[in-house]
């Protein structure tokens, strides 16, 4: 079963992800993080399945955390989180390694739904 990795420096935004994906049957675990430093640390302990970022983190941004992921673990999915999501924002993040881009404005339960896809839990 998957293992999902959240990250993202507002603590109640984890929870409610965290939420999410702890009552959509199918995954196994998700651990969270607040920022890059703490979301590596945790990558190497125990490889996810999926990652789940913030676009906005302190000291690393969601693009830059994505590409040091893609170093531990090169075929994971990674989704991006962003409250101002525009066209330039989605392609540097494909090209970083990002596999899809999600609006925190939107309903998050499309967020669940695509990764129980790339998760092949569908």
């Amino acid at each position: 079963m998957p293992v999902v990795l959240i990250v993202d420096d507002d603590s109640a935004f984890r929870t409610v992800i965290r939420t999410l994906f702890e009552s959509s049957s199918g995954f196994e675990a998700c651990f969270a993080a607040e920022n890059g430093a703490e979301a590596i640390a945790k990558a190497k302990q125990v490889p996810p399945n999926l990652a789940v970022l913030d676009f906005s983190l302190p000291e690393m941004n969601g693009l830059q955390l994505a590409q040091e992921l893609r170093a531990i673990a090169p075929k994971m999915p990674i989704f991006l989180l962003t409250a101002d999501s525009d066209a330039d924002t989605e392609k540097q993040a494909l090209a970083s390694g990002v596999t899809a881009v999600f609006s925190k404005r939107d309903d998050l339960t499309t967020l669940v739904d695509n990764a129980r896809a790339v998760c092949g839990l569908e």
